[in-house]
Order: C-alpha cells, then structure tokens, then sequence
C-alpha cells in the first residue's frame, strides 16, 4: 500500500471515528426540538462528566441535552469514551449547537422549497412583528398542496429581519428572502397578511407591489385574523359580555374542589341515568 493510500484509509477512518462521535449529539438535539424544549441550562459550561459523584452534582441540572447526553452515555460505551476522554473535541458546547441546529433549519428548508416547487403553485403568507429585543421581524410562512399526498400544507419558513417597515420595503425583504430559499417565484398564486395599511392596502401596501411583479398572486385577508378582529368586537356587545360574565362567574363557583367533586358527580351519575333509560327503551 502506498503513502497516498495510507493517508486515505486514515482519513476515512478519521471522518468515520468523528461521525460517530457527533451522531448521537445530533440525535439528542434533534429530540429536544421535537419536544419543544429548551438545549441549555443555567450552568451548562465545562466538562460532561457521565458518573455524579456527590448530592452537589445531583442537584446541579445542567441543561435538557447535557442530562439526555448523560443518560443515554450510561448505556453507549462509545459515546461515555468519547465525553469522557482527554480530548478538546466533544461537540457539546454551545457553538457546536448552533452550527447543528442551523444545518437542520438549512435540511428542513430545503426540503419544503422542493415541495413547494414540485407543487408548482403556493401562496405566501406573513406578519411582522418586533421580538423582546426590540428587532422588527418578519414571519414567511408559505401554503400550498402536497401532490404526494394530496393534503394542503402550511409550512413555516424562516423569521427575517425587517428594517424597512413601508409595504414596498416589506414586499421586497419577502420576494428576495424567497429568492434567497430557492423558491420559483412564478407559481406565485396567493398572498395572505392581516388588514393593516401596510400590508392590504389598495396602492402603497405590500399586496399591491407584488402584485404588479406577480399579478396572478391573489390577496386575501388572512382567515384569523378576521376572526380575531370579529371575536374583539364582538366582546363590545352588551348581551355577549354578560353572557361571558356569567360563565367566568360559573367558573369560579365550581373552581373550588369540593364544588368541582360534586358536580363531576351530579353529570357522570346524569349520564349513567340517561344510559339506563335509554338501554331500557
């Protein structure tokens, strides 16, 4: 065998050894976003250590995927070496999370272009709003029909940063973000924002200056939006507000745990009565 060949059966090797190492890493992050729960903890830094040795470090929690690390290193051997050894690389620390999470955020959004794409006709759908750090962001969200399964699909693209707030501004953050992603733009069919000036409106707004690039692209006022806005007024409404009263007063009646024990009595002892006359009809 020669030196080049060599090198390359120790690079492979290498490459190998290290995808085993971050595998199961990728795997407990990729849990903790399905759960929707948080990676880190308020003390989460240093090394893993897989064995706690006293009541101090039981009482110590270290983070969601530090404990599922440790827990699943108690019957990996590979994995127990690899966080227990002398060496720097481990993938745990809160850069290697970041770099994980944002490859699956680039696999995730790939994979939903290439649906949309296939579909050959979506509509997008957006709002903007400003975080808790005070930056102004926009939420792309985009609907179409997966042919596969023949089932309308409602999928969450990416939040943008949105510096330029005017319909025009906003309207061009959304085609170049979609550009961006990999979206064909000319299966363009349908917009859907809330009523706001700056995104409904007839002349200036978001809708109007895409819709004199993509003029197949229908705006619709989003459904929920119109049910919030009827749900607001309509608590305005004399009848309907007492009628809420009430029931937030029936509510509080029954909240008690003795009230609560007797009334889930009185229905399931109405209901076996109810069945009774109803067997013996």
């Amino acid at each position: 065998m020669s030196i080049e060949q060599q090198l390359d059966t120790e690079r492979v090797k290498q490459i190998t050894e290290n995808r085993n190492k971050i595998k199961p890493i990728i795997e407990a992050i990729i849990l903790c976003g399905r759960q929707n729960i948080s990676l880190r903890g308020h003390r989460d830094d240093g090394r893993l250590v897989i064995t706690k040795s006293d009541d101090n470090d039981l009482k110590n929690n270290e983070g969601n995927l530090r404990e599922i690390l440790r827990y699943r290193a108690q019957g990996d051997l590979n994995l127990k070496m690899c966080l227990e050894s002398d060496g720097t690389i481990k993938y745990t620390s809160k850069t290697s999370q970041n770099s994980i999470i944002e490859a699956c955020n680039s696999v995730l959004l790939k994979n939903i272009v290439a649906r949309v794409n296939f579909a050959k006709c979506f509509s997008i759908l957006a709002d903007e709003t400003a975080d808790i750090s005070g930056v102004e962001q926009m939420s792309l969200c985009v609907r179409f029909v997966d042919l596969n399964k023949l089932v309308l699909c409602e999928e969450f693209l990416q939040f943008v940063p949105a510096h330029d707030t005017t319909g025009k501004g906003l309207a061009n953050l959304i085609l170049e973000t979609l550009k961006q992603f990999g979206v064909e733009l000319k299966f363009l069919r349908g917009q859907g924002y809330d009523g706001a000036a700056s995104m409904s409106g007839i002349y200036n707004s978001v809708q109007s200056h895409i819709r004199q690039i993509y003029p197949s692209a229908m705006y619709v006022h989003c459904s929920a939006h119109i049910l919030n806005l009827v749900v607001s007024k309509s608590c305005g409404v004399r009848p309907i507000m007492n009628c809420l009263s009430l029931i937030g007063e029936i509510r509080d009646f029954f909240i008690h745990p003795k009230r609560k024990n007797v009334l889930s009595y009185k229905i399931l002892d109405s209901s076996n009565d109810t069945t009774k006359k109803n067997t013996k009809t």
